[in-house]
Formats: C-alpha cells, structure tokens, sequence
C-alpha cells in the first residue's frame, strides 16, 4: 500500500458533543448544507454544522410517530432544495438479528415481503414531515437471521434511484439450518435495482412481490419502474456513483459452510429457473452442501446486466464467485466462473465488512485525496482509501487510513463528506455516535505584527478557544491559578512545544491532553494566543 503519494495527508480525529447519540444507519449532507443522520429505528436527525465543523442537534423527525421501522438507506432526491426537503429511505416494518423492536407494527408472519422504499418531505423549520409516503412495498425480506434487506440509496445524474437488495442465503441456495424455514432467492435478491420514478403509477404504493412470492410483478418488462440492474451483489451496504461516470459498491462474502445451487434439472437440489428465462449453459454445474472456504469481500465497478458471483438459481445463476478458483472442492474442479461473470475490481479479504463509500471531492491537500474512494471497514475500525483508474476504472491503488488519522472505536458503518472544507463525518453502528474527521493543514503560523488583520483574528479566535478551556487553570490573562503562569512559563518552550503540549499533555500528567477534545487547527490558535501573553 504506498503511501507515498499522499503525504502529507493528514486528519484530526474530533470526538463530538456527547449528546450526539444514536444507531446511524445513513448519513447525508443536504441542500441546505445541515447534516442527516438516519437512526435504525426510522427517525431522522438533523444537525446544524458550525464553523469549527463539530454538529449542533437541531430537529428530530418522526416519520412512523411512536413506531419503530428498521431503516438504512437516505438520500436526498435532485430536485430537493433548501426549502423543499425531499428524502428518501429504504425500511421495514420488522426487526433483525441487527436489532430488536419492542414496537414493531408487523405479525411475523408477514415479514418476508416487508421492504419497503418511502419519500419523505420535511420541514425546513420545524420537526414536523409534510409528507410521508410509501412508494415501494413488497420487496423480499427473508432469510435464516432476517439480516438481509434493502440497503443504502444512491441516485444518478438523471435521477433515477438506485439499492442494493441484499441476498437471502449464504451462497445461493437453501441454508437448510435446524429450526429455519427452507430459505432460497427471491427473484429481486442479490441485486443491485434501479427505480424510474418518471414510470411510477398514479395509485402508489407499488407492490413488487414477484411471482415467486405470490405477486404478479414482473421486472423485466419494459414498462417496469422497478428493475434489475445487475446480479450476484451478495450484501451491498452502499453505493457510490463517482465522477469518473462509474457505479462502485462493496459486497460482503459469505462466511463458510453453505450451501451452492446446481443446474442439473436432475438433481434434488435443483430449483428451476423463472419461466420468462431460457438458460443456455451448462447443466453440470453442482450443488456444493457446505462449501468451504469463507469467501472474500470484495469492491466492484457495476455494469448494467452484469453478474457479481452470488449465485441466484431463481435467475439461472449457478455458479459461486470465480468458480473453481473460489471453492475448495474436487466436485468445483474445472468449473469456471458463469459467462456474465464481470469481475471484482478490489478484494478487501475475508471478513473485513466494508460498508459506507464516498468519493472524496474536495481538493484539500492540494487535491492529493480528490476523487480517491473512502470505504468504512467495520472489522478494523478505520477508513482505506482507494484510487480508480486504468482503462478500465478499476482500482489501481491502496492506502491505509490508518496512516492518515483515520481510525475509530465502535464499528464505522457509514461515512459523508463536507466538500467545502474536506471534513468527514462517520456514524459508529456500535459506539453510538458520530466522529469528526478535520484535514489538518500544516501551515507555518508566524507570529506577526499586532497590526497585522489577518494576525489579530487568528488571535481572537485563540484567545476566544482559551477562554472557554483554559483560564479556570491558568487564569484570565495566563498569570497562572492553580496551574502554572504561562507568561512566563512560555520562554524557551517555542510554538511547537507549546502545541505538543496542549495537544498531548504534560509529561508529569498535570497537564491532561486535549487532543480528543480541540481539532489540530483549535490547538495552532490557541498556542498563538498563549505565545502572545505579555505581562
């Protein structure tokens, strides 16, 4: 992983107001540069971004009243502006083994079609939701832990609305575990779908139970506003447009143990395909019952018809991943990856859990980070940072975040970008919270003349920062209370022992570290007002 080429990258890692609390989902800066945050349980929270970047709470939308709806996706429609506040969400009425509602409006009975996509309107003033309307239902929902379901929401250029539709089983085929339902595909599962919202019906909401759960929907006409944009995408948490006109997405692989479809039509295992496909290909494909091993997770570049390796027999896709190269299994030996097949374009390794991706735009640093993609991955609790390119637009090179300041306790799930200052929020699904990551600018301050305007602003800022944090220890003009006079004390230490000092506190611990609690920025400013203390 070179890091060479963004040196000097660098964030400051901003812990913010502890009332800042909840179970972010999604994440998204609106038109009205306010950020939103969805909670698990289908409130919206709306924060207020202060000049020194940290959030202030200003409104907490209801949607669904006193009920709990679990919900990933939101974003905003390209028609929304400051005054009409247009969102969209991906939820269901039911729980999952994520969480567990006490007030979920739905029987169990019912869940297994209980996705949803719903557009919102919000007020720009109040807490109050003009508009509440389900504009989807009847998306699959099943699977052996009720874990898998209608994800992160994107649109494009042309505004129309993409998610990814998780899978329903491990690798294709019935889990078959004790005690569960003999789960399989759904016929949208696994996919990545795409909504016209110019072909939606008067009569809303639009029930796309397929065939193969009891409805009549059929995504493959053309008159669909509901269709499939491309196959085998396992668990995509999130999606990202980017401005090279290309679709990335992350995919979670399946741990071991499960179970592949087959494609000989005499078989026990096999489940034929919907009427409406001719497959062509081969019938020797076989069943594989606890395929070994634990598969990768992966980033893809998406293309429109194409396959991504989860297997969904119900579509006439049988074979897992690359095939052989991807199966430890002399039954797998030999079969090669099904002829849609279009690639991976990153593999992150086993178990890693990626899931929020952004492409950085600002041109911070120089635009060393500008259009490289930031993905959370929850596992290590950081962010890496990716580079497309080639001819393809594939990724072409890595970088730890970790190197660069951006790590976190607490299972990053999401992320977002200010792109008018290059700062980057991060919702922790299990610290509960929001994280501040600040660009740190490594300028070289100079203590200049006092009639210098630049100079005296920088001073009242700092002056400003001591105020609030500083002057009950060492008092009003720094003359020293119960910790020592910095007037004095100052002399020999220079800024950068100063900075050093504030940042990470004193060495025989009297001086406790303010690094978690002023940004890099906070501690140049005020190590300018401490230098210019005179008696």
């Amino acid at each position: 992983m070179p890091n060479n080429e963004l040196d000097g990258v660098l964030f400051q890692k901003v812990n913010l107001d502890k009332t800042i609390k909840g179970q972010f989902t999604s994440l998204a800066i609106g038109p009205d540069h306010k950020l939103y945050a969805s909670e698990i349980n289908g409130k919206i929270l709306r924060f207020n971004i202060q000049p020194t970047g940290e959030l202030q709470l200003e409104h907490t939308f209801k949607p669904y009243g006193d009920l709990s709806k679990f919900t990933i996706g939101l974003a905003f429609d390209p028609i929304s502006s400051p005054d009409s506040l247009i969102i969209w969400t991906s939820n269901s009425e039911t729980d999952s083994d994520w969480v567990k509602f006490s007030n979920s409006s739905m029987n169990q009975d019912k869940i297994d079609w209980a996705g949803s996509i719903t557009r919102l309107q919000l007020s720009s003033e109040t807490d109050e939701v003009l508009r509440n309307e389900i504009i989807i239902k009847g998306l699959p929902r099943f699977g052996p832990n009720q874990e898998n379901f209608a994800n992160s929401i994107v649109f494009d250029e042309n505004g129309k609305l993409y998610f990814s539709q998780g899978a329903n089983t491990g690798m294709g085929w019935c889990d078959c575990e004790k005690k569960q339902k003999p789960y399989q595909e759904a016929s949208l599962s696994a996919a990545i779908l795409i909504l016209d919202t110019n072909k939606l019906p008067n009569e809303l909401p639009l029930d796309v139970k397929t065939k193969d759960g009891g409805g009549n929907y059929d995504p493959y006409q053309n008159s669909s506003p509901l269709k499939i944009y491309a196959t085998g995408v396992r668990n995509a948490y999130d999606l990202v447009w980017h401005s090279n006109g290309q679709l990335y997405t992350t995919i979670n692989g399946s741990g071991g143990n499960e179970n592949t479809p087959t494609s000989n039509p005499k078989s026990p295992y096999y489940v034929p395909p919907l009427s409406s496909i001719n497959y062509k290909g081969p019938k020797n494909i076989p069943a594989i019952i606890g395929a070994q091993p634990d598969q990768n997770d992966f980033m893809v570049r998406v293309e429109q018809d194409g396959y991504y390796g989860h297997p969904n027999p119900l579509r006439a896709e049988y074979v897992l991943n690359r095939g052989d190269i991807d199966v430890e299994n002399l039954k797998y030996n030999g079969i090669e990856a099904d002829t849609n097949f279009r690639g991976f374009s990153y593999d992150f390794g086993p178990h890693v859990a990626p899931t929020g991706i952004i492409e950085y735009k600002s041109k911070t640093f120089n635009g060393k980070l500008q259009n490289c993609i930031l993905v959370t991955r929850m596992q290590y609790n950081d962010i890496i940072i990716l580079r497309p390119g080639g001819s393809k637009k594939d990724i072409v090179q890595d970088y730890l975040g970790s190197d660069m300041g951006l790590v976190l306790d607490g299972g990053p799930l999401d992320l977002i970008e200010d792109t008018k200052n290059g700062n980057i929020y991060v919702s922790g699904f299990n610290n509960l919270t929001i994280t501040l990551f600040k660009p740190i600018r490594k300028e070289n301050y100079k203590i200049l003349s006092s009639t210098n305007e630049e100079f005296n602003k920088r001073l009242k800022t700092g002056k400003t920062i001591f105020q609030q944090n500083c002057q009950t220890c060492h008092g009003k003009e720094g003359q020293g209370a119960i910790a020592p006079n910095l007037i004095n004390d100052k002399e020999g230490k220079g800024k950068e022992n100063i900075k050093s000092i504030i940042k990470n506190g004193s060495a025989n611990g009297a001086m406790p570290a303010w690094k978690n609690k002023l940004s890099n920025d906070d501690i140049t400013e005020v190590s300018n007002y401490v230098l210019s203390l005179k008696q």
